[in-house]
């Protein structure tokens, strides 16, 4: 074989990876797994026997699997406590638009009035640490993370 001929096969053989990696790919509407989405697990199926039909039950709607935490809100200031490493969940709400600023960690993430705020984040540094609507300058929590 010639080296025209390998350095030819050689070049058809890069253009099938380069298009079965495009074609193969996870599109970006497939959804990912996360832990704050549960699944479901679809329920069995039996084949109906002779004579008699089958119906269709309604799958259960799936509950979830993680707890999304307690809802702050300022009316007084709760006491939060994990391990480090630890995933720390909760809620806000607040009646004005505001921001919620975990000191410390210097998170912070805007409350929309009325409506609740999910905030989850790791906690790897120990210690214990404010949770506060920043602007109101009100505490809504207080974390703690031990080592």
């Amino acid at each position: 074989m010639s080296r025209g001929a390998r350095v030819g096969l050689l070049l058809v053989a890069v253009a099938i990876l380069f298009v079965s990696f495009i074609l193969l790919r996870p599109s970006e509407e497939e959804p990912s797994t996360t832990a704050d989405a549960p699944t479901a697990t679809p329920p069995a199926t039996s084949t109906p026997s002779p004579g008699e039909t089958s119906t269709p039950s309604p799958s259960p709607t799936p509950r979830p699997t993680v707890d999304p935490g307690p809802v702050l809100t300022g009316a007084s200031v709760r006491r939060l406590r994990v391990e480090k490493g630890d995933t720390v969940r909760f809620r806000v709400r607040s009646p004005n638009d505001d921001h919620v600023h975990i000191h410390g960690y210097d998170i912070m993430k805007d409350v929309k009035a009325g409506e609740t705020t999910r905030i989850f984040f790791t906690a790897d540094i120990d210690g214990i640490f404010e949770i506060e609507l920043e602007d109101a300058h009100v505490p809504i929590a207080e974390l703690r993370v031990d080592p």
